[in-house]
């Protein structure tokens, strides 16, 4: 709870805790405040692909409004529960997979402090993300505890969230092959994800949008746009733009990354399609927050690997860690310029200080092992 207000508190002191919507520079939150308002809202927005198919976000902001909250509160509210949720629901995943109290209260708070993950949605908090990332980490725990009932049940509120959920059915399956074969695999996940797939299917049937929801074109202009950008900040959003220093702790050992892929192929294939969502979407910080189930605890390994090799405390690596990515996150921008979930500008300071962090901990893995 208190990393979520840490950010909420930081916006805050900005903007106001509920402020309105034209303070804010962006503008997909506009169709979901007028696909809360029903009937009363303005259908050319309402009805705009692929928001329009979003549905929950806005329909459980529309029935706390009629209890007399307000819309822009009920938003605020669904927001920041389903992102208090999101690390909650993070930190049990990551203590479930294998490490202590101490490492997953850090990996949570790497996490917290990355933008794309809960700040951007205190700033713009009116969004399908938060429920969404919520009911990903959520479907990462449940696959990780083989409640395969509970995880149909939680997918079908998920679909409705946001359609980029339906990723997290390839995991599973890859998942549950990896442990007890592909036959299991495939007959689980169909069993699992034929229910919310429909439901979505007819959801997209039954709500016409007001205009084509052309795929191929939203891909050519996405990939138009990172291509333009390519030399100023691309690069930069891809990696430390918007991970921080969980990217210097995914690559710290690159020679054993081949023997990780193949351990754990179901993790390196969910992280690929993430990565691959950016030739969709332009919101490079959004997107990448949906890899945390993954990127966390292999930052973790990371972090631990490197304390045990270096014969330095782990608390020492973790508080370098957090130290950096608090760095980061005060440098970022997330308000006074439109365009930001787009285009967040190249920081030198912060490409120096993860490179410098990355050096010096090959440097001090290197130096002794060498004394060993």
């Amino acid at each position: 709870m208190g990393l979520v207000f840490l950010n909420a508190a930081c916006v805050a002191s900005a903007l106001g805790w509920v402020h309105g919507p034209r303070r804010v520079l962006e503008g997909d939150h506009f169709r979901y405040l007028e696909m809360a308002r029903g009937a009363e809202g303005k259908a050319e927005l309402a009805r705009q692909p692929p928001y329009c198919w979003r549905i929950l976000a806005p329909s459980l902001a529309r029935a706390l409004a009629r209890t007399g909250l307000g819309l822009n509160a009920s938003f605020y509210l669904v927001t920041n529960l389903f992102l208090f949720g999101f690390l909650l629901a993070l930190y049990a995943f990551v203590r479930l997979v294998g490490f202590e109290a101490v490492s997953a209260g850090a990996g949570v708070t790497l996490a917290a402090l990355m933008q794309g993950a809960v700040r951007w949605y205190e700033y713009q908090y009116w969004m399908s993300d938060p429920p969404t990332l919520f009911f990903v980490a959520l479907a990462f725990l449940l696959t990780q505890c083989g409640q395969s009932v509970a995880l149909a049940l939680a997918s079908f509120p998920a679909v409705l969230a946001r359609e980029s959920y339906v990723f997290v059915f390839p995991y599973h399956l890859l998942h549950v092959a990896r442990q007890r074969g592909w036959w299991p695999a495939v007959a689980r996940t169909l069993a699992i994800a034929a229910g919310p797939i429909a439901l979505l299917l007819l959801v997209h049937r039954l709500i016409v949008p007001n205009e084509p929801d052309d795929l191929v074109v939203s891909i050519a202009d996405t990939l138009g746009f990172r291509w333009r950008h390519r030399d100023d900040n691309q690069a930069y959003v891809m990696t430390v733009g918007s991970l921080g220093v969980l990217f210097p702790l995914l690559l710290l050992f690159p020679e054993r990354a081949a023997a990780m892929i193949r351990r754990h192929y179901d993790a390196a294939a969910y992280l690929v399609i993430t990565y691959l969502t950016l030739g969709i979407a332009n919101n490079t910080e959004r997107m990448l927050a949906y890899g945390l189930p993954v990127i966390v605890p292999a930052a973790l390994w990371s972090a631990e690997t490197l304390a045990r090799e270096a014969r330095i405390p782990r608390a020492a690596v973790l508080g370098a860690a957090v130290a950096l990515q608090l760095l980061f996150w005060l440098r970022l921008r997330f308000h006074g310029e439109a365009g930001l979930s787009m285009y967040q500008p190249t920081d030198a300071v912060v490409v120096a200080a993860m490179a410098a962090f990355w050096l010096a901990a090959r440097a001090l893995r290197r130096a002794r092992q060498r004394a060993a």
